[in-house]
């Protein structure tokens, strides 16, 4: 099976004091869980992964292309963030659309995600509440279907109605994406691999 996730030798120098890696590990489909203290670095390595630090050596590969370099490779992960990043002039609609659009799938329609976590696809995210935003930010993270998408504490910021249906999601794409979460308090969902990111220093490991 191809790997959809290849790190190879990824450093990541956030100034002078702070260094992620070396770390090397590579997944098919299936669920990641990252586990580690606040500071360790999990979320500095999300956004490694999803292009968004660019890394002092190494390589990140999704679906075979390399995730820095690539644009294709950007379509096909998507990094969710813990604090909420889309824009307030945006509806919650015009929000997943422009995100579809950039990963080159404008027709890609996101009313069904809306309706499981019963938002609005008209509300203004300026007057949405942290929970709506959430929600928004998780569709966004849908938007054009990626075959990678990375968590950062969605579960902690979704009511339990969100979170029974975001769990119900994670099982049936396990079997056909890869999905990467980190969650305080132990992993919302049993993984098949964990990840334990501390000091930067980044050990994989399998289950739990």
């Amino acid at each position: 099976m191809t790997n959809l996730l290849d790190v190879r030798n990824l450093e990541v120098q956030l100034g002078k004091r702070f260094t992620l890696g070396p770390a090397s590990f590579a997944f098919g489909r299936g669920i990641v869980y990252i586990e580690g203290p606040n500071g360790g670095g999990k979320t500095t390595l999300m956004r490694a992964l999803a292009g968004e630090l660019q890394p002092s050596a190494g390589t990140v590969r999704v679906c075979g292309r390399d995730v820095h370099r690539s644009a294709e490779a950007r379509r096909d992960i998507s990094f969710v963030p813990a604090t909420p990043e889309l824009p307030d002039f945006l509806s919650v609609a015009e929000a997943y659309e422009f995100t579809a659009a950039i990963r080159g799938m404008k027709d890609w329609n996101g009313r069904q995600y809306l309706e499981a976590l019963h938002l609005d696809a008209a509300l203004p995210l300026g007057s949405a509440s942290a929970g709506q935003r959430q929600k928004a930010e998780l569709v966004c993270g849908l938007a054009g279907d990626p075959q990678v998408l990375l968590l950062d504490e969605t579960f902690t910021h979704l009511d339990g109605a969100g979170v029974d249906v975001l769990e119900h999601w994670v099982a049936q794409w396990q079997q056909s994406r890869l999905v990467v979460v980190t969650h305080h308090g132990g992993p919302p969902v049993p993984p098949d691999f964990t990840l334990h990111v501390e000091e930067g220093r980044v050990e994989s490991r399998s289950g739990v």
